[in-house]
């Protein structure tokens, strides 16, 4: 088991290089001169585009989660055309800044000139352009704000049992539906045991999440009761 796991790891460096896991591609980036903070995790750098043209122009807080197909410019060669046209050489860099505790959701594009503040949402596909101000989500081409984090929070607390009642109806098997459940697992489960503590450690912010939890009333005793709930529902 030891060995088969060692001959992927030694395959993906193989074939990926830097970007064979998160930790190598910061690394990598961070020799670069990319700024990068602590608990930022790219989730799948083989599928990412990071600038390198002009590495200590990109800055990247702490406990940024960058998912699949994200890409970060900071320079853009469009001007190539108008030299072609007109012959004059304008440039096009610019730096990018991401805040702390930022997500950037699958296949976004983050272009140059771009800040982006703290504890912000950027939707999936969206392509950011401008500024992002801090505590809020972004959407959109070109993105663009559609509501405060204070206002995503509450959202996603009232679609939360929505979530959980399609999970509950729609598998059957045992141990899929309590995978499917397990980012809900804090409503039926003490948030001392393990797999609610492995999704507070999966956060990067353990000491925050643990105060919340020490004071909240789950709705739920447990997993029966939850399943008993559901099926008036």
């Amino acid at each position: 088991m030891l060995m088969g796991s060692f001959m992927n790891k030694f395959l993906r460096h193989y074939l990926y290089g830097c970007k064979c896991d998160n930790s190598h591609y910061i690394s990598y980036l961070r020799r670069k001169g990319v700024y990068i903070g602590k608990g930022t995790i790219f989730y799948d750098p083989i599928s990412n585009v990071i600038d390198e043209t002009n590495p200590k122009l990109l800055k990247i807080g702490n406990n940024v989660r960058v998912t699949h197909g994200v890409v970060i410019l900071t320079h853009d060669y469009s001007w190539s055309v108008i030299a072609g046209k007109y012959g004059e050489c304008i440039g096009g860099v610019a730096p990018v800044t991401i805040g702390d505790n930022v997500f950037i959701g699958m296949n976004a594009i983050i272009l140059k000139g771009s800040t982006i503040g703290s504890n912000v949402v950027i939707g999936a596909g969206s392509v950011v352009t401008c500024d992002c101000e801090s505590k809020s989500v972004y959407a959109g081409v070109p993105a663009k704000k559609i509501m405060s984090l204070e206002q995503y929070y509450e959202k996603k607390k009232i679609a939360q049992m929505s979530d959980v009642q399609t999970i509950v109806h729609s598998i059957q098997n045992e141990m899929e539906r309590r995978s499917a459940l397990r980012e809900y697992a804090a409503i039926f489960e003490d948030y001392r045991c393990n797999a609610v503590q492995k999704l507070i450690n999966d956060t990067g912010y353990k000491e925050v999440c643990n105060r919340f939890y020490e004071v909240y009333s789950r709705p739920f005793a447990d997993y029966y009761e939850l399943l008993k709930f559901m099926e008036t529902k």
